[in-house]
């Protein structure tokens, strides 16, 4: 009895696969597609259970990750991946050149940073022996000390880029640049010597070659202050001391006249036993007699790091401040 109806159901799943073969035939699968809406299919799988049923590990066995690689044109790959435009929009010059800016930064901090707390004793120091409360002194040029505060956040106990200069850093700029000016006057002069000689065997100079030295180096001392100014608005030894001149009311452009003036009224604060450079010590605005020519003054620049004094030194003036 059981034999018929399992003999019937076979029949009949065979005639309903053929029927099913044959009407494929006549059914154009572009149609139905265009009736099948795909994103409401799509709404229905389950793809968290889809991948929860994947075996990863059994196919990672499976896949053979040499025969790929040995697929895989590395090279066609490369050609195809544009190497400077992701290095531009990842922003890695950018980073390359912050980092290296505040590496050259912090080795230069750890120099001035004992010379700014020296600067603030020794004006502090010596105006007190005056009975003058430091204190009540201008800390900068007012336009200069305001744009820079709204740029930077507030140091305690410390200074900052648009402060005032103070005398050792200042002094030890002027030293700094000396130096420089003697050094490179050495090479110009050294540089034009050979080429004479290369060119006019024959040439040489008058008897009195001091006075000609004298004077060539007294041109170059002219243009290297003045230019300096001028263009970069600090000089070398300036700029390693971490100082700019501005002008008086505390504009960061220096014009050329200004600083033309600047550089030829320059030794007037030393001829008379640099009287013309106390004012960096005991002036309210700190200005040498060269800076009132000019109508100058100098400020420590920083950039964006704060000129703030080691912590030894701020306490020392927190407990000194009341008595000097």
């Amino acid at each position: 009895m059981t034999e018929p109806a399992t003999e019937g159901k076979g029949l009949f799943g065979r005639a309903v696969a053929g029927a099913s073969d044959r009407m494929l035939d006549f059914v154009d699968p572009d149609v139905v597609l265009e009736h099948i809406d795909v994103n409401a299919l799509l709404e229905r799988v389950d793809v968290n259970a889809l991948l929860d049923r994947v075996d990863v590990d059994a196919l990672l066995e499976r896949a053979d990750v040499n025969a790929l690689m040995e697929r895989v044109d590395i090279d066609a790959l490369m050609d195809r991946v544009d190497v400077p435009l992701i290095v531009e929009r990842a922003g890695i010059p950018e980073i390359v050149a912050e980092s290296t800016s505040h590496l050259g930064g912090s080795a230069l901090d750890l120099f001035r940073r004992p010379i700014v707390g020296l600067d603030e004793i020794i004006f502090r120091v010596l105006n007190g022996l005056l009975r003058r409360d430091p204190d009540e002194f201008p800390k900068g040029p007012d336009e200069l000390v305001a744009w820079v505060d709204g740029r930077e956040e507030q140091v305690s106990d410390g200074l900052k880029t648009g402060r005032y200069a103070g005398p050792l850093t200042r002094l030890l700029a002027i030293a700094a640049d000396t130096v420089i000016v003697g050094f490179l006057f050495t090479l110009i002069a050294g540089g034009f010597t050979l080429l004479v000689q290369f060119f006019a065997p024959d040439f040489s100079l008058p008897s009195n070659k001091g006075v000609w030295y004298a004077v060539a180096i007294t041109i170059w001392a002219l243009l290297y202050y003045w230019t300096s100014v001028a263009v970069f608005g600090k000089t070398i030894g300036k700029m390693i001391l971490g100082v700019r001149v501005v002008t008086a009311d505390g504009s960061v452009v220096v014009s050329g006249r200004r600083a033309f003036i600047r550089a030829l009224t320059y030794p007037l604060s030393f001829i008379v036993f640099g009287i013309g450079l106390l004012g960096a010590v005991f002036g309210r605005e700190r200005r040498t007699w060269h800076d009132h020519f000019a109508g100058t003054t100098v400020v420590y620049d920083w950039g964006s790091r704060s000129a703030a004094m080691p912590t030894p030194l701020a306490q020392f003036l927190e407990r000194r401040g009341a008595d000097v």
